[in-house]
């Protein structure tokens, strides 16, 4: 009888070891409110003319697995329902904090009701990558991981980024 308690004990500490990495993905609460906070409320047109925070959720809508990184972070990325050609990726911390962004986008113009004398882009030119650092998180380890992130996406070019204060 103790074994099979012991067995029981062991196997259920296994299984719940990992409960955190394994939690730590765009669902958590966690990720969504540091995003939200990090971000704050600036703006930008790269899905959609919404805060850079709601397009950044929207690009983790089908999510990828959870990548675990070198430094003790973890990469969270996905791609946009119902056009997984744009995506995103998160680096955050183990709690959860976002340290880090990227968004791959295309540039196909915009509303011409908002804009009626900003020029047709062409959308068959290729996705493009912009990626957001906090100035207190500028490490060129995050800002690679991102890039390297895109190239596994298949995005080839320069990324454009963005030092947020």
């Amino acid at each position: 009888m103790k074994r099979k308690i012991l067995f029981f004990v062991f196997s259920a500490a296994a299984l719940l070891a990992p409960v955190r990495a394994a939690t730590l993905d765009h669902y958590s609460p966690d990720v969504a409110k540091s995003v939200r906070l990090g971000f704050g409320d600036i703006r930008g047109d790269y899905f959609v003319d919404r805060p850079v925070s709601d397009q950044i959720m929207m690009g983790l809508g089908i999510p990828n697995p959870t990548k675990s990184l070198a430094d003790g972070n973890y990469l969270i990325s996905g791609c946009r329902r119902h056009s997984c050609d744009e995506k995103s990726a998160v680096i955050v911390t183990a709690k959860g904090a976002t340290l880090a962004a990227g968004i791959i986008y295309f540039r196909c113009g915009g509303d011409p009701v908002k804009r009626p004398s900003a020029p047709p882009v062409d959308c068959t030119l290729g996705p493009h990558l912009r990626i957001f650092m906090k100035q207190k998180n500028d490490r060129p380890a995050f800002a690679q991981e991102l890039q390297d992130w895109a190239a596994r996406e298949g995005y080839k070019g320069t990324p454009e980024t963005q030092i947020l204060r």
